[in-house]
């Protein structure tokens, strides 16, 4: 006890008392500086303004298809590689005004206008459509993808010297035509015959060159119809026709084929379930290009085949048929036979083995340890040291003899779910232009409706 200054007694507070005050009170003022810091902190985040909606933002957008086969277009971008915008200019709409909705300088346009000089791109109508490709996480734009109503299309790159533009011309409102075809002794004077121009043969058996063998398949009675662009386009060959979609019936089976644009795979043939015709592996070792390329092959009768116990495959060609590659693949062995037979094994990817022999020569870049690609011509059939003439092909998958004839190759891509419905659109136009024959004038769909 102690006294006061007014003589009254009173407690002393304990310096274990006092010590344990303060630290609470410190504790106390940290809590409400951090509360207050936080308050201040979150009302400032929420009053940014919020980012327009953008149609499309967030996942891969489609190419209409009136773009055609040339340009050059993305993939369906990984969600976690690219934000991708797409923007349908509207009535009143400018580059400057889409630009600003999309989140994008304005200054740009006037680079992409030096560098794309025939694109229309300041004077855009209702209804064209640009896309734009960020890459993530900066959101710097790389692609941006111009198409109009009149069917122009541009693609621009961004590249270390600024943009780079690709143009196309036109495809929409193409003069179309649809032709059927009745297979009778060969195929090339059959599509001849029914109407199909010569620089179209070849294209069409590529088509179908995953489900069909075309050297030895084909009957009388076996039909085709093929509906196709008259007015001819630039493409790797030249300028040649397109093909829009086919139709073969081969042995009572039906096979259908619709082209259709894909982002950055270019333009490809779909089954009408929207699965590639493009195999993994082609249905037969003989190239039916080369075939049909050749003056000398292209009255060719139907070459025979011959299966063998072991699953081995006879074809009986003619010496000097050339032979390809069935699948991309690395030459493993390439040795010559007695009497000058020429044998080719290629690896596969999975455990596939392809073995070509009985062949008289084959291609002068081949070596062991090539690559070769699928289609590619590797050699030619023929006499070899047995005297006849054909190809003795074998199959192997894991070190095994397997029957290639039976075999389901996996389809190599689909169609992807993003355009499913602008590809479904496509399909139904031109599987029902398929009965004809008929002469028309159409608009390409496009899916901008």
């Amino acid at each position: 006890m102690v006294k006061s200054l007014a003589g009254r007694t009173g407690h002393r507070i304990s310096r274990n008392r006092r010590f344990r005050g303060r630290h609470l009170f410190i504790l106390l003022v940290a809590c409400l500086t951090v509360f207050f810091a936080y308050k201040k902190y979150h009302e400032q985040f929420s009053s940014r303004p919020e980012r327009p909606p953008v149609a499309a933002s967030e996942q891969p957008s489609a190419e209409p298809a009136a773009l055609g086969p040339n340009i050059a277009q993305p993939k369906p971008e990984n969600p976690d590689k690219f934000e991708i915008r797409h923007q349908v200019i509207r009535s009143g709409d400018t580059v400057e005004t889409i630009l600003d909705h999309a989140e994008i300088p304005r200054e740009l346009a006037g680079e992409w206008e030096k560098a794309c000089k025939p694109a229309p791109l300041q004077r855009v109508h209702e209804g064209d459509e640009l896309i734009f490709f960020l890459e993530l996480p900066e959101r710097h734009l790389s692609k941006v993808f111009y198409s109009g109503q009149n069917g122009a299309a541009y693609a621009l790159r961004k590249t270390a010297d600024g943009w780079e533009c690709q143009s196309r011309g036109p495809s929409a409102k193409m003069p179309v035509k649809t032709v059927t075809c009745r297979y009778a002794e060969n195929f090339y004077d059959s599509c001849i015959a029914g109407g199909l121009p010569a620089s179209l043969v070849a294209n069409l058996a590529d088509i179908f060159a995953y489900d069909i063998d075309f050297s030895a398949d084909l009957k009388d009675g076996d039909s085709f119809a093929v509906f196709f662009q008259e007015q001819e386009i630039e493409g790797k060959e030249g300028r040649q026709y397109l093909i829009l979609a086919a139709e073969a019936v081969v042995s009572g089976k039906a096979f259908q084929a619709v082209g259709f644009l894909v982002p950055d795979e270019g333009w490809e043939y779909f089954d009408p379930k929207g699965n590639s015709l493009k195999r993994h592996f082609l249905k037969s070792p003989l190239s039916c290009r080369r075939m049909l390329s050749l003056s000398s092959y292209r009255n060719i009768k139907p070459v025979l085949k011959m299966y063998r116990p072991h699953l081995g495959i006879d074809y009986a060609a003619p010496k000097g048929t050339p032979v390809s590659s069935v699948a991309d693949g690395v030459v493993t062995a390439l040795y010559t036979k007695k009497r000058s037979a020429v044998q080719i094994e290629i690896r596969h990817r999975g455990g596939f083995k392809s073995v070509y022999g009985n062949l008289t020569g084959y291609s002068r870049s081949l070596k062991q340890g090539a690559i070769v690609s699928q289609g590619e011509v590797i050699g030619t059939a023929g006499s070899g040291a047995t005297g006849k003439q054909f190809l003795d092909f074998h199959f192997y998958k894991n070190g095994k003899p397997a029957n290639f004839q039976s075999i389901d190759f996996p389809r190599s891509i689909s169609v992807p779910k993003a355009i499913r419905a602008e590809f479904e659109k496509t399909r139904d136009s031109y599987i029902a232009a398929l009965q004809g024959p008929t002469v028309q004038k159409i608009e390409m769909p496009s899916g901008r409706e």
